[in-house]
């Protein structure tokens, strides 16, 4: 019994000494993006942050992971505006299919107000293109920061 209390304050020490690299844990966060060079931006934007960053180009691939594993997302970024089932399409389905993830998306979107002043109430954030890297960080950061009460 010894043995095993000693094995394991061996490596419950050194985790612990080195929490502090992954802020946010095993955080994920889905991103939909059809431009490569942005999706290689939100990526480094993100890097600080240490989460793990699945990206799609397509709103049907998102729509059919989230209904394969949604909840297992703690923030949505999309982009509002793309030529093929963008965010729009994702939006759209979960508000009808699970709303409780609306307050977990940040759009990012270069779409005047017209466009977003229908989402803005629903969704966490909304983040205009071109947009400064600290916004977006600053926006993704609060959201996974929210109480579990608020997100579920």
């Amino acid at each position: 019994m010894r043995d095993s209390r000693r094995v394991k304050m061996m490596v419950l020490r050194p985790l612990g000494q080195i929490a502090h690299l992954w802020p946010f844990g095993r955080k994920r966060v889905l991103v939909l993006e059809d431009d490569t060079t942005m999706q290689k931006l939100v990526a480094k934007l993100l890097r600080s942050l240490r989460v793990r960053v699945d990206f799609f180009g397509n709103g049907r691939d998102v729509v059919r992971k989230i209904e394969i594993e949604g909840e297992r997302y703690d923030a949505l970024l999309l982009d509002l505006m793309m030529p093929h089932e963008g965010g729009l399409t994702v939006l759209r389905d979960i508000r009808a299919h699970r709303a409780s993830l609306l307050s977990r998306v940040v759009l990012m979107t270069g779409s005047g107000s017209s466009i977003t002043d229908p989402w803005c109430h629903l969704v966490f954030a909304v983040v205009h293109k071109p947009f400064d890297g600290s916004a977006l960080v600053t926006s993704v950061r609060a959201c996974l920061n929210q109480p579990e009460s608020l997100v579920a």
